[in-house]
This record gives C-alpha cells, sequence and structure tokens, in this order.
C-alpha cells in the first residue's frame, strides 16, 4: 500500500510539473546571445540559447568568462548579464499578462492551435499583407499570392464594408498604397484583389479575419517612442530589431512585426527560435500555411539534433500546417514526433492534446 501511495504521489507531482510548465507564460526573450552562455529551465533542462529564445520565471541564466546575454522583457525593458555571471530570471510579467494573453509564440502555450484551420489549396491571389493587423504607416506595402497565368491583378480596398473610391491594375505582386484616399483611424479595410483572368482574393477559404486597420496617433507615438528607447539602449542590429519586433507585437502591429523579423533573416540573423516565431504568426495569427510551411521547416533546418525545445514546436507547427492544407498522412508524422518531444520535456497535457488531434487525423483518414 505504501508503494502504491508512494507511486501515486510521484505520479501526481510529474503531472502538476508537467502542467506547470505547460502554462507557464514567457516573461521576456534573449535577443542576445554570445560566446559560452547556457539557459537551464526550472525543471532543470538545459538549453541553448539563441536570439529569440523565450525566458520563463525561474529560469536561470548563465555566462562563463566570454559570455554575454541581452534579454528583453515583457515590459520592454533591457537586461544585460555579463561574461562570468549567474542570475535568476528577474523579469516580470507585463502589466495584465495572463493565461488568456497566452503569446501564440511559446512552446507550452495552452491556447495554441487544434488543427481545425481551412486552408484553400487552389490558385487564389489571397492577401499577404496587410491582415489581421494595426497599422504605424498609413501608405503600407500590399502583398499578395501570385497566379499561374495571371497577367494582371486588379485592387480595390473596402473601408468599413463599403467600397472605397480607389483601384490600381498591376502585374506584380506587391505595391505600396499610394495614400490617395488617406486610410482613416477607426476605420477597417479589406484589400480585395482580382486576376486578369476572374480569380479573386474572396474565393479563398478559411480567411477568416484578414481586415486592417490604422493605430490612432497617440498609439502611434507611444510605439515611436518604444522604438526610439530600444535604439538607444540596443547596440547589436540583429537584437535592435528583434526587440522593435516585440514591440509591434504588443501594439498588434503584426505586420511591421513580420517585415522586421524577415528583415532580419534575410540579413542573416535566422535563428530556430526566429524561424518558429514566424512560422507561428503565419501560422495562428495572419492564417496563412504555406508561408508558416515555410519558416517552421527553416526552423528545423537551423536547428542541431539536440534543440528539442526548437524542433518540438517546429514539428507541432507543421503538424497544424499540414492538418490545414489536408495532408494528413504528413500530418500525422509531424504530429507523431512532436508527440515525441513533448515526451521528452515532461509536458504532459500537450502529449494528451497531440494525442487527441492523432485520433482526431486517423478517423478523416478513415472517412475518406
Amino acid at each position: 500500500m505504501k508503494i502504491g501511495i508512494a507511486v501515486f504521489i510521484a505520479l501526481s507531482s510529474i503531472a502538476a510539473t508537467a502542467l506547470a510548465a505547460t502554462n507557464r507564460i514567457s516573461n521576456g526573450q534573449i535577443i542576445y546571445a554570445s560566446g559560452e552562455v547556457q539557459l537551464e529551465r526550472q525543471n532543470g533542462r538545459i538549453v541553448r540559447p539563441t536570439a529569440g529564445t523565450q525566458i520563463y520565471p525561474g529560469d536561470k541564466l548563465r555566462t562563463l568568462q566570454n559570455g554575454q546575454i541581452t534579454i528583453q522583457c515583457a515590459d520592454l525593458g533591457i537586461k544585460s548579464i555579463a561574461p562570468g555571471e549567474n542570475q535568476l530570471n528577474s523579469c516580470v510579467l507585463a502589466k495584465g499578462n495572463s493565461q488568456k494573453d497566452c503569446s501564440q509564440d511559446l512552446v507550452k502555450c495552452p491556447d495554441r492551435g487544434d488543427g481545425r484551420i481551412l486552408w484553400n489549396t487552389a490558385p487564389i491571389p489571397y492577401t499577404i499583407s496587410p491582415r489581421n493587423t494595426k497599422l504605424l504607416d498609413s501608405k503600407p506595402i500590399l502583398r499578395w499570392n501570385p497566379v499561374a497565368g495571371a497577367t494582371s491583378y486588379k485592387l480595390s480596398l473596402r473601408e468599413n464594408g463599403a467600397k472605397l473610391n480607389w483601384e490600381m491594375t498591376v502585374s506584380g505582386t506587391e505595391i505600396v498604397y499610394p495614400g490617395e484616399p488617406p486610410l482613416k483611424p477607426g476605420a477597417s479595410y479589406k484589400l480585395i484583389v482580382e486576376t486578369n483572368t476572374g480569380i479573386s482574393s474572396e474565393s479563398a477559404v478559411g480567411e477568416g479575419d484578414i481586415e486592417f486597420s490604422l493605430l490612432d496617433d497617440k498609439e502611434i507615438q507611444k510605439v515611436r517612442e518604444e522604438v526610439r528607447a530600444i535604439e538607444k539602449q540596443v547596440a547589436n542590429s540583429a537584437a535592435q530589431k528583434l526587440a522593435i519586433s516585440q514591440i509591434y507585437l504588443n501594439a498588434n502591429s503584426i505586420a511591421e512585426a513580420v517585415e522586421t523579423l524577415e528583415k532580419l533573416v534575410r540579413s542573416g540573423g535566422g535563428t530556430p527560435p526566429i524561424y518558429r516565431k514566424l512560422g507561428s504568426l503565419y501560422l495562428e495569427n495572419l492564417k496563412l500555411m504555406p508561408q508558416a510551411e515555410f519558416y517552421y521547416q527553416e526552423a528545423i533546418n537551423a536547428a542541431k539534433t539536440d534543440d528539442i525545445e526548437d524542433l518540438t514546436d517546429a514539428r507541432y507547427g507543421l503538424g497544424q500546417v499540414n492538418s490545414a492544407m489536408r495532408k494528413d498522412r504528413e500530418a500525422m508524422e509531424y504530429l507523431r514526433l512532436a508527440k515525441e518531444g513533448f515526451e521528452t520535456l515532461g509536458d504532459l497535457p500537450m502529449v494528451e492534446k497531440v494525442d487527441k488531434q492523432l485520433r482526431d487525423l486517423q478517423r478523416r483518414m478513415e472517412r475518406k
């Protein structure tokens, strides 16, 4: 009986620890790491930190004599750990941060997608940017998916559901909105794209909320001030871009955040956590499966074999992407690999969640 009780207590403790790990909310990220550095999670697991690695309460940060770490807390404060220092993560959660605000780029976010997103694989000129975002710039870059056989695209905008007095026909798949008529704060806009072959972006399935709007003047001023503060505090260019992207995310300026991160990876600053973040933004915020697939695969390509957190999250994301694209066998393979990763990380709730997704996929395949 005592043995049984001891086993029950031990298992309960493991489950509680795993659940606590799953429900933890990141209170910062590493924006710069050089030399020999280590990150020890609260459960004792050692992680190789790189730019973009999320940190959680209870994590320990270590630098050897040639190591250095710079972190950005959830409240946007910048902290540096000099060579030869060991520090407990001293960031606090940003004001108002709670479980319902769980960030979508976290490995252990309980509000992560469940694979029910639909995606139309037909060739459609769907909007890539801006969509489901607030903007700082009233002359945003408009981007859409190219369609084979189309030689021109007619663009129009809707303002609060009504057609705006603006149209333009172009041959490429990207232009800067000319600014006339001016976009107004408080209004909702939607980009409509139609090919010269008669295919419209409105044919897209599973688009969800693709409207965009402008931040008001007060919000823009606040963002600009926060950006200037980062530019003064952070000297490293790559770390600066990563920190600024978080400011944009905090303001729901998804388009600016994605653009900043994509510039960072194009300049050679891509790391597995940064690729994962882009994958998650495209999957969960923008609902764009091809782009999400690309960045999750880049995360896997850039990760080392012992980067369990990065590999697990990227594989889980690819499972969601392939499920949305109805590539069920590929989805099952990635989810099985992700399940193994969550088991290694001791994340029992995510193991259970992936198990359910695998069962759902199996039933869907059997109905075909």
